[in-house]
């Protein structure tokens, strides 16, 4: 990574917005000479399963304007397991030494190695994992209205929920310690797990608080949003990449909101901004660009 520069991340809408802008190419300027860009595989994937190609390919074109100043970061999935099974076996890689960088995907960006059969099968994983996170929801909504019926308080945020959830014995170590048994083979004490989720892995701290933002906004909340205002898949995998970055750029306000409640929450010093935000503070003055 270049010396003294800011690691800047984007979601997809933000990538979106990008290309979208009239400033583009300033902008790819802009970044490539003030930030080392951190790709994280969604801000790839999603691009990757566009269906129509000259909107793919324009959405590549600006993943490999990004791509030269910069580097891909590996799956989330990847990165929980590897975290967790270092600090299992003690070796004594910590979280933000590893190395999590996925040097063939700057390559399939750079070669534009993707094909339409990769497309299509992009389209139909995301459709199917986006039907096991709603349906996982879905089915636990009954047994916390069972709950609240008999009496239990509701939670009214996902900060409140949170707090019901990790007190000792509470659900949210409990969560931790499936998801770190599930990595590693071997379940931790509720001890162990506290202080790795505390004070060992902000990144697997971060992806247990998207949890909880997730369900909250399906499970707890009384009176639930429109899907897509809810805490979706994406914003859950990204949460893992918010101790790896220092800007990250995302043009969806539910999002932004999401993430920027659980870098607070996790006391991250990442920034959650917008596209307009970011954008304007890179070249002042594009806003009269845009509204000329």
């Amino acid at each position: 990574m270049g010396s003294g520069l800011q690691r800047l991340s984007f979601d997809t809408s933000g990538v979106n917005a990008l290309a979208n802008s009239p400033d583009c190419a300033v902008l790819l300027a802009g970044i490539r000479s003030g930030y080392f860009t951190r790709l994280t595989l969604p801000s790839v994937a999603e691009p990757l399963a566009t269906s129509d190609p000259v909107r793919r390919n324009k959405l590549f074109d600006v993943l490999n304007a990004l791509r030269l100043n910069g580097e891909c970061l590996k799956a989330h999935d990847w990165i929980l397991t590897q975290l967790v099974q270092n600090h299992a076996k003690n070796t004594g890689v910590k979280w933000d030494s590893q190395d999590i960088r996925f040097a063939e995907c700057e390559i399939g960006i750079a070669r534009r190695e993707f094909s339409e059969n990769d497309s299509e099968a992009e389209r139909k994983f995301a459709a199917e994992t986006e039907e096991q996170f709603t349906t996982t929801f879905a089915d636990t909504r009954p047994l916390f209205e069972a709950a609240f019926q008999g009496g239990t308080e509701r939670p009214t945020s996902a900060d409140e929920l949170l707090t019901h959830l990790s007190g000792v014995g509470g659900g949210f170590w409990i969560m931790a310690a499936n998801l770190y048994e599930r990595a590693a083979g071997i379940r931790p004490t509720e001890e162990q797990i506290r202080a790795f989720v505390a004070n060992e892995c902000p990144p697997f701290f971060a992806l247990m608080l998207g949890l909880v933002h997730a369900e909250f906004e399906w499970s707890i909340i009384e009176k639930p949003t429109s899907k897509d205002k809810r805490v979706g898949k994406t914003d859950l995998f990204c949460a893992i990449y918010l101790p790896y970055c220092d800007l990250y750029i995302t043009d969806d306000d539910e999002q932004r909101r999401c993430l920027t409640g659980i870098a607070a929450t996790a006391k991250l010093s990442v920034e959650i901004l917008s596209f307009a935000d970011f954008s304007g503070r890179l070249m002042p003055l594009s806003h009269l660009t845009a509204s000329a």
